[in-house]
């Protein structure tokens, strides 16, 4: 139950459940605007589904690793969460994520045209967060 401000001292409690219930099940679209961008930890951690229709190859890079674990109030190392970007392009155009400082990109980080990619974030440290492509 990571990512989920802890008042509680560690305790697990139905309200902590709950509040981590509705954080993981919301989610909300990110329309990028068709050029190179630059994602936010909070929309990252937050709105979960990224989508583009470029008329170019574009380059989506993810915040810094230590703006990641800044924002995920609560977190321990092995915290994890997901995110998913969508190339509405009909055809050609490929979206490439890029890692910023401190992340570490595993597997494919293209998404070609009407695809789509997911990939798990998982904290490794203060300064360290590995992206897996799913």
């Amino acid at each position: 139950m990571p990512l989920v401000n802890n008042d509680t001292v560690g305790a697990i409690t139905r309200t902590r459940i709950a509040a981590w219930a509705a954080q993981s099940e919301y989610t909300e679209e990110v329309a990028m605007a068709d050029a190179a961008t630059l994602q936010t930890a909070k929309q990252v951690i937050d709105r979960k589904i990224f989508t583009q229709t470029p008329t170019a190859a574009r380059a989506v890079t993810t915040p810094t690793a230590a703006l990641i674990v800044g924002y995920a109030t609560g977190y321990v190392v092995g915290t994890s969460f997901e995110f998913t970007i969508v190339n509405k392009a009909a055809a050609t155009h490929v979206i490439t994520l890029t890692a910023g400082v401190g992340v570490t990109l595993v597997g494919l980080a293209t998404v070609a045209a009407t695809l789509s990619g997911t990939w798990i974030v998982r904290i490794d440290s203060a300064s360290a967060v590995s992206m897996f492509r799913k």
